[in-house]
C-alpha cells in the first residue's frame, strides 16, 4: 500500500494542477478507494484490457472523477510479497504519452518516503508491436538501499481513457521475464475511430444501346 499512497499523492497533485483550484476540484469530485477484487478488476477494465500474471494478486484500486477528468489506478502485489505492479490512467490524451512517462517517474522520485527507490545499474528500451502499433517499454535493473536487486519495467501506452502507465518493480529472485513480456503483449489497444464510410462512387451507367433508326425508303 506504500506504492498506492505514493501514486495517489502524485495523482492528486496532477489533478489539482489540471483542474485549477481546491474548491473547484472538491465540488465536483467523486473519490473511491477499494481493496475488493471485483471492483479493482472493474477499474482495470476501464483503463485497458490486459492479462495479469497469476503470480500477482489484487491489492487496491482508486477511482477519481473530477470535472471532465477520470483518474484510475490499480495495484497488484507479487505472491511472495517481493514486488508490485501498477496500472494507471490520468485521463491524459494519448498524444501526451511521452510527457506522462517522464512526469510519472519524476513524481515517483519525489515520493521517496513512500516507495522503494532503486539505484539503477542497467537499463534498456524495448519495442513491442501491439495491435500493429509500436510501443516502447523501459526494462531496468537496480538495487535498493539494502542491496537487494530488483527489476523495474515502465511504459506508457494508449488506454481506453487516454494514456495509460504500467509500472512493475519486483525482486530479481522472483522475477519471471517471460510472464512480464506475455503480459505486455496481451495489451489490447482501444479501437481507433473508424473512418467515415465513404459513399460508393456511382459507377458510370453504360450507355443504353440504341438501335439505329431506319430511314424510310
Amino acid at each position: 500500500m506504500k506504492v498506492l499512497l505514493a501514486l495517489l499523492g502524485f495523482g492528486g497533485l496532477c489533478m489539482l494542477l489540471c483542474c485549477g483550484g481546491v474548491y473547484y476540484v472538491a465540488r465536483g469530485t467523486e473519490f473511491k478507494v477499494t481493496d475488493k477484487k471485483n471492483e479493482i478488476l472493474e477499474i482495470q477494465n476501464e483503463i485497458t484490457d490486459i492479462t495479469i500474471p497469476d503470480s500477482f494478486h489484487t491489492q487496491g484500486g482508486i477511482s477519481i472523477n473530477v470535472a471532465s477528468s477520470r483518474i484510475r489506478m490499480v495495484i497488484y502485489e507479487e505472491q511472495e510479497q517481493q514486488g508490485a505492479l501498477v496500472i494507471m490512467s490520468l485521463g491524459i490524451p494519448n498524444d501526451g504519452m511521452v510527457d506522462m512517462d517522464k512526469e510519472f517517474r519524476d513524481g515517483m522520485k519525489r515520493q521517496k518516503q513512500n516507495q522503494r527507490e532503486l539505484t539503477i545499474t542497467k537499463e534498456e528500451e524495448r519495442e513491442f508491436t501491439i495491435d500493429g502499433e509500436k510501443i516502447k517499454f523501459n526494462f531496468a535493473e537496480g538495487n535498493d538501499e539494502n542491496g537487494t536487486e530488483f527489476q523495474q519495467i515502465t511504459g506508457v501506452f494508449p488506454g481506453k481513457q487516454g494514456a495509460a502507465f504500467l509500472f512493475v518493480q519486483i525482486a530479481t529472485e522472483s522475477y519471471n521475464e517471460e510472464e512480464i513480456v506475455k503480459m505486455i503483449e496481451s495489451i489490447q489497444l482501444p479501437s481507433k475511430n473508424p473512418k467515415a464510410e465513404e459513399k460508393p462512387v456511382d459507377e458510370e451507367k453504360p450507355a443504353i444501346d440504341q438501335k439505329p433508326v431506319s430511314k424510310p425508303e
